[in-house]
């Protein structure tokens, strides 16, 4: 299995991406008070090689993304270590619409687990591929924000960039896809 990653600017810290055989598997965001990227990168991924090469497609992407364009993240990723569930999950979120939001019990339901909702949240804790996987699109049935791993500043600075203000959540909410 070969190990590639690559470290980028944004305007809110260095973005890591980490790709397993070419699939992107894992993208973090570092604040500034973790330190050095690389250092992160070398105590994380110790026998990954630095390239830009398989993550072309999501660097443009991410740098639309955040430059504010309406960008659709269709970049296979690799979940494969990820239970069942939380795969499930996550494919779900996928198909979100950028600029929309729906909550985890809308997400539950979905995948026919209508009292899951508590389970969905737990999957998205795990998320390794955030942005990419638009986990920052879920909030709670009564339109507050819920949680995010990266912090809800960060949360509301992503629905930010896709238009939706602080206020009113609600009103930029979608239910089931099904």
């Amino acid at each position: 299995m070969e190990v590639a990653f690559t470290i980028i600017d944004s305007n809110y810290g260095p973005l890591v991406l980490v790709a397993r055989d070419g699939l992107l598997s894992r993208l973090d965001l570092l604040s500034p008070a973790t330190g050095d990227a690389a250092l992160f990168v070398r105590e994380e991924f110790p026998n990954a090689v630095e390239s830009k090469k398989p993550f072309k497609r999501t660097i443009d992407l991410l740098t639309r993304y955040f430059n504010g364009e309406k960008v659709d993240f269709d970049i296979p990723c690799d979940l494969t270590s990820m239970k069942a569930f939380t795969r499930r999950v996550l494919t779900e979120i996928r198909k979100i619409p950028y600029g929309k939001l729906t909550h985890y019990g809308s997400v539950a339901k979905g995948l026919g687990y209508a009292n899951a909702a508590r389970a969905v949240g737990q999957a998205l804790k795990r998320n390794p591929i955030p942005i990419v996987i638009p986990c920052h699109r879920i909030i709670r049935g009564d339109g507050s924000l819920g949680g995010f791993d990266m912090g809800l500043d960060i949360k509301m600075m992503l629905l930010s960039l896709e238009g939706i203000p602080a206020g009113n959540l609600r009103d930029f909410m979608v239910f089931s896809q099904h």
